[in-house]
């Protein structure tokens, strides 16, 4: 089952209503008293502003810590960045305020602990930070936002932030090309879902301000959505997502390999859907990321040297570059590189269109090269 629910603005009242309505709606109440342990899962990509619709809102966490600390005080807030530090990000995102005001604790990050997937496709054992699983109830709140690697992110890939900092930026080099990396996101999931079994995941998605294009960062475009998403399974919140906006959901591989493997469920047609109908959304249209593929595209580009000769390669706008070397930092082959005082440059051939360069730069710098000829007539024809 899913709840959508209309909502136009951050208003803390009409959006607390809302997702108490939402915790009744599920029964999270019944979870939850004063021994519980609980654990609210941010998205905190990197240190932007609230208005650009790419992290957590403060308002959305407000909410559901008003809600939940009148029950249970035990509770512990956060996420794991992949280059900043936790503290300065939480607060460029206008998060650090709410956290402290509420006087919970923020997540010690490198405290780890590790989960386990007993029907792995590519990894079986996850080390992530032990305070996101030691805890009765997980409350997830990701963003609904464009991907230009899995074309569009939301409640399952928000799990991504489970492994710590740089951590991250390794899977990219374990599994390098699309396919691989939407099996290994999935072998996470299914780790984390063995380790609730007999524990509760709620998820809500924000939507009021999302992000299309070249999301899930700086590279994107705030976008309203209008709409706040619930449900215990992250599976079918992101399939009613991808409606909702009118993206393809051919392409959204994560949560096809997700259902296929049963890890909840992809089919809109048998997804319950509570509040307000898909048709009251008939006029939100998310623009996706350029040039995006279908599952038959990306099952063509499983060898480096394919995808050299057919994709696209980041590029940097010297206009907008600072020279912060974030995008050297976090790439997982050490293709981008930077000298002191000088631009970054790229080595394409070595590139794995992992996309993590443009995830965390902060100026929206780096771009998609044009689509070579060969990939434009090939590609197209695989889609």
């Amino acid at each position: 089952m899913v709840l959508i629910q209309k909502c136009e603005d951050y208003n803390i009242d009409v959006i607390r209503d809302l997702i108490d309505q939402s915790f009744k709606e599920f029964n999270i109440y019944d979870k939850l008293d004063s021994s519980k342990k609980v654990f609210i899962k941010l998205n905190l990509v990197g240190p932007f502003e609230k208005e650009k619709g790419i992290t957590t809102h403060p308002v959305i966490l407000q909410a559901v810590l008003d809600l939940i600390l009148p029950i249970t005080k035990n509770v512990i807030v956060g996420d794991n960045p992949a280059i900043r530090d936790q503290i300065p990000t939480l607060k460029k995102c206008g998060l650090y305020d709410t956290i402290k005001n509420a006087n919970v604790e923020i997540l010690e990050g490198t405290d780890f602990t590790t989960i386990t997937n007993s029907n792995p496709k590519i990894y079986s054992k996850f080390e992530v930070s032990r305070q996101m699983i030691d805890c009765d109830l997980l409350i997830n709140l990701p963003k609904i936002k464009t991907h230009s690697l899995t074309y569009m992110t939301c409640a399952e890939k928000n799990f991504f932030g489970l492994i710590y900092g740089l951590n991250k930026s390794a899977w990219h080099t374990k599994a390098s090309n699309p396919l691989e990396f939407g099996e290994a996101l999935n072998d996470l999931y299914g780790a984390l879902l063995e380790s609730f079994k007999n524990k509760t995941l709620f998820h809500i998605a924000d939507g009021i301000i999302g992000l299309e294009g070249e999301g899930p960062s700086s590279g994107g475009k705030a976008k309203h959505a209008n709409c706040i998403i619930s449900s215990t399974d992250a599976v079918s919140i992101d399939r009613v997502a991808v409606e909702l906006v009118h993206l393809d959901y051919e392409k959204l591989y994560v949560n096809k390999i997700a259902n296929d493997r049963g890890y909840g469920e992809g089919d809109i047609n048998k997804i319950e859907i509570k509040g307000n109908p898909l048709s009251d959304f008939d006029d939100i249209h998310f623009l996706a990321p350029k040039d995006s593929l279908g599952s038959t595209g990306i099952k063509f580009l499983r060898h480096k040297f394919v995808r050299n000769m057919l994709l696209e390669h980041p590029q940097i706008d010297i206009n907008k570059c600072i020279k912060c070397g974030q995008c050297a930092t976090i790439c997982p082959v050490k293709t981008m590189q930077i000298e002191k005082g000088k631009y970054p440059h790229l080595k394409s051939n070595i590139c794995i269109r992992c996309w993590c360069c443009a995830e965390v730069c902060p100026q929206s710098a780096i771009y998609k090269s044009k689509r070579p000829l060969l990939g434009r007539i090939i590609l197209k024809s695989k889609n």
